[in-house]
């Protein structure tokens, strides 16, 4: 059975904790929508992501880091320029895509590409998750594959159901989309999705930012 506890809770952080570490899933508030969350440094629990979602095994997910000394930790090739640009943007709504080093990335996080989106979450609770659990997390919204994602904790729980272990509360979502993504690995970053951050905040940190959609 699913358990709900208070993300303010440090027994509910604890066992959260102690989750990710043993390869499963927890699912968490974040500075978006309620995400799904495992350690890239167990691979059991980013496959049981694609499980209980339903997810298509095609489809990566994005990382949670806490600095950008971590980012380069996990990416390669990250311009200057947009080092600059990511310290005026997060934490924040944003997943930068870049290309990953392959010996610390794994694979089933990525979908076997040469890419991995990756972000620092304005949101105390995620940024300690990963601090505790001492890896990167694999993250993507709480919810199963092309149904929409709840906007609380008991509702994720419903939709999700008993395979994933503890949900914790941190109340209705502050948001109501996922994070805006934006490639970097060419020679101009590029909007692929539009949500938490608009294109037009953004413009303002990345004056070269270009949407697909309007090319």
């Amino acid at each position: 059975m699913t358990e709900i506890l208070p993300a303010s809770d440090e027994a509910a952080l604890t066992k959260a904790v102690d989750l990710l570490k043993n390869g499963d899933v927890v699912v968490f508030p974040t500075d978006t929508i309620y995400g799904i969350g495992a350690s890239i440094g167990q691979e059991s629990g980013v496959n049981k992501i694609f499980e209980v979602k339903s997810r298509s095994p095609q489809k990566p997910i994005m990382i949670y880091v806490t600095t950008l000394e971590q980012l380069q930790d996990f990416a390669r090739e990250v311009q200057a320029s947009t080092i600059e640009s990511l310290q005026k943007i997060w934490p924040g709504g944003m997943a930068g895509i870049f290309f990953k080093k392959k010996d610390v990335v794994p694979s089933c996080v990525t979908s076997g590409k040469d890419t991995v989106a990756v972000r620092i979450p304005k949101h105390q609770l995620c940024l300690e998750l990963v601090e505790r659990v001492g890896y990167p997390l694999a993250v993507t919204s709480a919810n199963i594959s092309s149904m929409e994602t709840p906007k609380t904790a008991p509702e994720v729980a419903t939709q999700l159901g008993e395979k994933v272990p503890l949900v914790l509360d941190g109340g209705p979502s502050p948001q109501h989309q996922a994070s805006t993504l934006v490639d970097f690995t060419g020679s101009t970053a590029q909007l692929l999705r539009e949500g938490a951050l608009p294109f037009s905040t953004l413009k303002q940190f990345i004056p070269d930012l270009e949407s697909v959609s309007s090319s």
